[in-house]
């Protein structure tokens, strides 16, 4: 008696992309219209199985899935197993740092003395001063404006001759704001970085920006205004000059931007429940930094004096990449209690609007980017009062970004130097250094294509991995050369 077989319906295998591939299951599975035809044969009597192992298993041509001919894949269990590894890791450190130290941490500013606090108070005397000083310049200026809008040929030329006075009152107050400042932290002020004289410079060097936009601004408004000129931009209750307030200029001083307006947009209402989780957000960065600065971060750095004396470059490779685990974290943290959590709890607060205080900056092909996303309120201060003016005034667009990038770097020495008394040039050069990188992976990204993780990677490397610990690793060393007395405490 003759038997007919019938395939099984589907075939099981242990691979998940014999199940998924549709051109397969065709080749496996026999279709309900070829069993209908079967059963209208009589061919069949009763369900029956057939020969399971001449079943064809390999039908198509495929690539292996990690090919790069291959389809894209999910790859989120090796992202898992990355974290898991790094968070293993992580732990080790900790337990490490715990039975070689045990516990470092110190109430913060407890290791400052009353007479920085006593300096600190002085020099910050030197904002108040330069606030007043630009408010009564330009409250004068307003009123000549005033009486001098459609005025004759021969009022103007008297006119010009006292706005160079006013630009000079300018530059005076605002040089003697940084210097002296930077004159107090650097003799007197003994702490370093992230407490005290860090601290005022950072207040010092914001004014200054600001009140550098505030001149800058209220000079052309003015020209303008003289000229009989309508103001388009802003709103019209803030025009030119019934924007010269003192409350104006103390919303502007306390706005999270670089750059003046006699308006700005506002949001309609203030949110207690988003200020509140901004302000404890920030608190909780700010802890985390206190207790990896003093129980990871210090550590490293005192341990690597004798290697840098030494000049062994082998252990200070590994000082590097061992502080580079905290500084990186550090500055992330930084980053995040700095322009999100404060910048926004403050905008709250004056109920500022327009809040791109970032981008997103982690995802940059080219370093040229990232200087453009990570610190919005600087770039574009220094495209609006450095870049774009000197473009119009015919100097090329390449050196116009290599002014920027100067005026940066300088910046930087000033933030780095001055509060360690440690003025070497690395910040400096540091910054100017970046430029080749900046050609390099421009080029990169043009050949790989924008979004290609070979410039990211070379942005997380230099910048994170390598840059910032060597510097702060440079400037600690010479900050120790200085007080050599601190050492042993």
């Amino acid at each position: 008696m003759t038997t007919a077989y019938r395939r099984s319906a589907k075939v099981v295998t242990d691979s998940e992309d014999d199940q998924s591939d549709s051109r397969q299951r065709r080749d496996l599975h026999i279709t309900s219209k070829h069993a209908a035809n079967d059963e209208n044969k009589g061919k069949v009597a009763a369900a029956s199985f057939g020969p399971y192992h001449t079943i064809p298993i390999h039908t198509i041509t495929k690539p292996s899935v990690l090919s790069k001919e291959a389809p894209p894949e999910n790859y989120s269990g090796f992202i898992r197993l990355g974290m898991l590894v790094l968070g293993a890791g992580n732990i080790r450190l900790v337990i490490e740092n715990w039975i070689k130290y045990g516990l470092l941490i110190r109430l913060p500013h407890s290791d400052i003395s009353m007479q920085d606090y006593g300096w600190f108070g002085l020099a910050w005397l030197s904002i108040p001063f330069s606030l007043v000083v630009s408010f009564v310049v330009e409250y004068t200026m307003a009123k000549v404006a005033t009486q001098s809008r459609n005025a004759k040929p021969d009022h103007l030329k008297k006119l010009a001759n006292v706005e160079k006075v006013v630009n000079l009152t300018h530059l005076g107050h605002l040089v003697f704001l940084l210097t002296f400042s930077s004159y107090i932290v650097y003799n007197h002020v003994h702490h370093p970085l992230g407490k005290i004289g860090s601290a005022v410079l950072v207040l010092c060097l914001v004014t200054f920006l600001k009140l550098t936009s505030y001149c800058l601004v209220n000079g052309e408004l003015r020209e303008r205004y003289i000229r009989g000129e309508c103001d388009e931009f802003y709103d019209p209750a803030a025009a030119y000059p019934d924007n010269i307030k003192l409350t104006n200029l103390l919303y502007f001083f306390c706005a999270p931007t670089l750059c003046y307006q006699p308006s700005y947009p506002r949001t309609p209402a203030f949110r207690l429940t988003f200020f509140l989780k901004r302000v404890s957000e920030l608190v909780v960065c700010l802890v985390m930094m206190h207790v990896l600065a003093e129980q990871y971060a210090k550590p490293t750095l005192a341990n690597s004096l004798q290697a840098l004396d030494e000049r062994n470059l082998l252990v200070i490779v590994e000082r590097v990449l061992k502080l580079s685990t905290s500084a990186v974290v550090i500055w992330l943290l930084l980053f995040y209690a700095l322009f999100h959590a404060y910048l926004n709890a403050l905008s709250e607060v004056l109920r500022f609007g327009d809040r791109t205080f970032y981008l997103a900056w982690w995802n940059s092909g080219n370093l040229a980017t990232y200087w453009r996303l990570w610190n919005r309120p600087v770039y574009l201060f220094f495209k609006r009062h450095v870049y774009l003016p000197s473009v119009q005034r015919g100097l090329p667009p390449s050196l116009g970004q290599l002014l920027v990038f100067f005026a940066s770097a300088l910046l930087h020495e000033f933030m780095v130097g001055i509060p360690t008394h440690s003025i070497n040039g690395f910040a400096f050069w540091g910054m100017l250094g970046q430029i080749p990188l900046i050609a390099l992976t421009k080029f990169l990204e043009k050949w790989r294509g924008k979004g290609g993780a070979l410039g990211n990677t070379i942005f997380w490397i230099a910048f994170c991995v390598i840059g910032q610990p060597t510097i702060a690793l440079m400037y600690y060393h010479q900050w120790t050369i200085t007080h050599k007395h601190l050492q042993s405490k």
